[in-house]
């Protein structure tokens, strides 16, 4: 999404634009989607869990007053951020998360180690996509190997990844995915 900006073209002084277009990564597409509320130029915009997005303030023109103003952008198709699941179904607490050689869950009884493969099932990517998602265990980026459709799973993903070396050991370490912006909830694993 591509909102608001300045524009030269009114003479000497900058205007304030108000158009909004969406690329479509996928498909290399682009084009105008409509106007904001009003004209904004160093502005936020936030992508918000549910794909909404929140275009905030702005200003900065010679001649135009900063904006207190914020508006929401809603596409045609929300995409909600990425779950992980969990053992219990409430998607907290121990995650339904893998070992990619034994295809045993992960826990306290049987912990990941630095350098294991591990895999686990999520929502939310594109299909098709090519911007990897980003697994963190206990706050250390793992390298991903591995994110695509899920077989036999419509609307679901796998994500292969590997443990990186740091990680505290512990039996509940934290396992977040992020993706384009969008955090998953925390589920936990054994690591030692």
């Amino acid at each position: 999404m591509i909102a608001g900006g300045a524009s030269y073209d009114v003479g000497p002084y900058q205007a304030n634009l108000a158009s909004v277009e969406i690329y479509d990564f996928s498909s290399g597409a682009h084009g105008w989607i409509g106007n904001m509320i009003a004209g904004r130029q160093i502005h936020t915009a936030t992508l918000l869990g549910d794909g909404r997005v929140l275009i905030a303030g702005g200003g900065g023109a010679p001649g135009y007053a900063a904006l207190a103003t914020a508006e929401i952008y809603t596409p045609q198709l929300l995409v909600h951020a990425p779950v992980l699941f969990s053992l219990s179904g409430d998607v907290q607490g121990q995650g339904a998360i893998w070992k990619g050689v034994t295809g045993l869950i992960v826990s306290p009884a049987d912990p990941a180690t630095a350098g294991d493969v591990l895999s686990m099932y999520t929502t939310s990517l594109f299909e098709g996509g090519v911007i990897p998602p980003q697994v963190a265990i206990g706050g250390q980026l793992a390298e991903i190997l591995f994110f695509g459709d899920a077989p036999g799973y419509p609307g679901y993903y796998r994500v292969n990844f590997r443990v990186p070396s740091g990680v505290a050991p512990g039996s509940a370490v934290s396992v977040r995915l992020a993706y384009v912006g969008r955090p998953s909830n925390a589920v936990t694993i054994g690591v030692q």
